[in-house]
C-alpha cells in the first residue's frame, strides 16, 4: 500500500507557455513507503492576481483530458444524450 500522507512537493522549473498559460514542473517527493511523482501543473495566468489551475499531468497523464474522455464516452454510450452525462454526475454528486 503506497502513504501518500505528509507530502513534500518541491518546485522544479516553471515555463510561460504564452500570456495565458505556464507550465509548472515538480515532483512529489519519494519516501520509503512511496515512489517519486512527476507532476506538472497548467496554470492559466492571465490575470496573474488570481491563477487558476487548468489541469494536473501526473506522470504524464493528463486529468483533464482523462476526464474528457470519461465525459464523451458517457455521451456516445447514451446516443449522443448530454442528459445521460448529468444524470451521472448528480449520481455522483449524491454519494
Amino acid at each position: 500500500m503506497v502513504d501518500y500522507t505528509n507530502p513534500r512537493i518541491n518546485v522544479v522549473s516553471q515555463k510561460k507557455i504564452n500570456d495565458k498559460y505556464t507550465i509548472v514542473n515538480s515532483v512529489l517527493e519519494a519516501t520509503s513507503k512511496r515512489p517519486q511523482v512527476k507532476i506538472d501543473w497548467r496554470i492559466y495566468t492571465k490575470n496573474p492576481d488570481r491563477p487558476l489551475i487548468r489541469d494536473l499531468i501526473v506522470e504524464g497523464l493528463s486529468l483533464a483530458r482523462t476526464q474528457k474522455e470519461e465525459f464523451n464516452s458517457i455521451i456516445q454510450n447514451n446516443e449522443g444524450d448530454i442528459s445521460a452525462l448529468f444524470k451521472t454526475l448528480e449520481e455522483f454528486l449524491i454519494k
